[in-house]
């Protein structure tokens, strides 16, 4: 429970009830939200949080949503624009929360993987006076709002744009609702971004339910002929973490027990069910019970193109903690952006057969890096030749914190008779990102170092750490100046998993991966760092060019069980 809180104004307080939705196996397609409510230059929209039930064939899921559904409706809108996004809490109360005295018994894990998996090599009685409450996943109802990559105000601490040290997390409690004004500056680049909810400790838990929906800037990359002449497909990849309900079989749910060990059902790092969905619907059922777990395929979504023809496929990965790297084999794919960034010009994808990632190739060309909270914007090109071709997510190891095999996202057939359509020469140049920081620019550089292991201040009994702790809301060892470029080196220690690193509020420029220079650079918001092999740290080096806002926020691993449990620290740009 933080320290300090910001308790939001009230309104009639409505407990959400649990209506069956519609079947999850059924649905391909993203559609905007209802409305916006648009004055000038304004784009106004109301998500209410709730409970959902919904069947995905003979599995049924409750979990905490946007609006009803295991993925949130979408947000548009523009350069110069302010989005106007107001959250309607209607979840029921936090139920009350245990007071921790004398001693509680936790696990002991030998390594990250077996803490994600739950193996637990033993146990532990640890003082339950040292027990860490921030970072101990607590107020499961409990939400508030980041809008991931959009370069505005910063927003997870009150008020907004607040330089405060002391400044509280917003919490926004069942019953109450929170306004947020994001002005988008006139300069912004035009791509997909997300929103997600951003509460220290029921960040995965709410993640993890599906609360997750796209928002798209429109603006000079959607005028490019070419790019406004192809179809635009959106997939929203997401991971649905369950446990099994008592007495219901075949219903699932994620309803940990705040400040109790996992043994007496309270929060850990893993599920034992996973849904991995796309667009709401079901693609593939996990059940991590035994062992390394089995994987049961369903019916992935399936869209029709004609022989040539060229579409827009915008793709978000909103997992957990599933790393995906992904191929569409038969098919002329080209990236033209990522995490909202456009290129200069399109970049082809030079598909190579590649069966299996690791560290060692991870980042050799061949596969399209899609880590959590990535969004990928793709242009791909039909074949010729009449067919069925399957975008899939290539079978990893080491990368993860277990070895995941192959899975089939979504179909695309190809029939029909065949159309001409041309790829742009060049994209617009996002102003806000170009001219690239130069060397001379560089006024500060930092080195941020990932690591986990075993703790006894946590009750999942493993922690994940930056620079040797764990998150404190009131403390703050990074001051960026605003106007300013830095220069940050970020480091992974652990071998048994890459970390995603996230800024917010800014983008960032990745000169290097493993001392390797990235040609050419790549411009995002979130950058999977690769694990520590050969003896040496993984690393990407960043650079960070802190324009515009002033105020306090936050940079993590985007690993939502990793972030929740510490793997987060506090900016203060000034």
């Amino acid at each position: 429970m933080n320290r300090r809180r910001f308790v939001v104004a009230s309104v009639s307080a409505a407990a959400a009830g649990a209506a069956l939705a519609s079947d999850g196996c059924s649905s391909t397609a993203v559609t905007p939200g209802p409305g916006p409510t648009s004055g000038p230059f304004v784009d106004a929209y109301t998500i209410r949080v709730r409970y959902a039930t919904t069947r995905f064939g003979k599995y049924v899921l409750r979990t905490r949503t946007y609006g009803g559904r295991t993925f949130g409706p979408m947000l548009q809108t523009r350069p110069g624009h302010t989005l106007r996004v107001r959250i309607v809490n209607d979840l029921p109360p936090n139920p009350p929360q245990r007071a921790l005295r004398g001693t509680v018994r936790i696990p002991y894990y030998a390594n990250a993987a077996d803490a994600m998996m739950g193996q637990a090599a033993g146990t532990q009685v640890v003082p339950a006076a040292a027990i860490d409450r921030m970072n101990n996943p607590h107020d499961f109802n409990t939400t508030n709002l980041h809008v991931h990559g959009v370069q505005t105000i910063p927003h997870i601490f009150e008020p907004l744009g607040t330089s405060r040290l002391d400044a509280p997390m917003i919490a926004i409690e069942p019953g109450r609702s929170y306004e947020y004004p994001f002005p988008i500056p006139s300069d912004h680049p035009s791509g997909l971004y997300f929103y997600h909810p951003h509460h220290h400790g029921s960040t995965d838990v709410q993640l993890s339910g599906g609360m997750a929906g796209l928002l798209v800037i429109r603006g000079p990359i959607d005028d490019v002929p070419e790019i406004a002449a192809a179809r635009e497909i959106f997939l929203v990849i997401q991971s649905l973490q369950v446990n099994a309900t008592p007495g219901k079989p075949n219903h699932f749910e994620l309803e940990p027990i705040a400040y109790e060990p996992p043994t007496k059902g309270g929060y850990n790092l893993g599920t034992s069910y996973v849904l991995l969905t796309v667009n709401g619907q079901g693609v593939n059922w996990q059940d991590l019970t035994k062992g390394t777990g089995t994987f049961t395929p369903l019916p992935v979504p399936r869209f029709s193109m004609r022989p040539g023809e060229i579409v827009r496929l915008r793709i978000l990965t909103g997992t957990n903690v599933l790393q995906m790297p992904l191929v569409l084999p038969g098919m002329d794919v080209y990236q033209i952006g990522v995490d909202g960034v456009n290129f200069l010009k399109p970049q082809r994808l030079e598909q190579r057969g590649t069966q299996m990632v690791t560290a060692a190739n991870l980042y050799d060309g061949s596969t399209i890096v899609s880590t959590n909270a990535t969004r990928n914007e793709l242009l791909v090109r039909a074949p010729q030749t009449p067919g069925t071709y399957t975008l899939s997510a290539v079978a990893n190891s080491g990368i993860s914190f277990q070895a995941w095999p192959k899975f089939d996202l979504a179909a695309f057939d190809v029939s029909g008779a065949p159309v001409s359509m041309s790829l742009p020469a060049s994209l617009p140049v996002p102003t806000r990102e170009y001219p690239l920081i130069t060397d001379g620019e560089i006024v500060q550089r930092r080195r941020i170092v990932f690591t986990d292991g075993a703790t006894k201040v946590l009750l999942t009994g493993f922690g994940f750490y930056i620079n040797g702790m764990l998150y404190d809301d009131m403390k703050c060892s990074t001051y960026p100046k605003v106007g300013t470029a830095e220069e940050w080196t970020i480091e992974n220690e652990t071998a048994m998993c890459g970390h995603p690193f996230h800024l917010h509020d800014n983008s960032f420029q990745v000169i290097e991966i493993n001392g390797k220079r990235v040609d050419p650079v790549l411009i995002c918001d979130t950058i999977l760092v690769p694990p520590k092999a050969g003896g040496r740290n993984g690393s990407v080096k960043v650079r960070v060019r802190f324009k515009e806002h002033r105020g306090k926020t936050v940079f993590h691993c985007h690993i939502t069980p990793h972030e929740d449990t510490g793997m987060m620290q506090n900016v203060i740009m000034t």
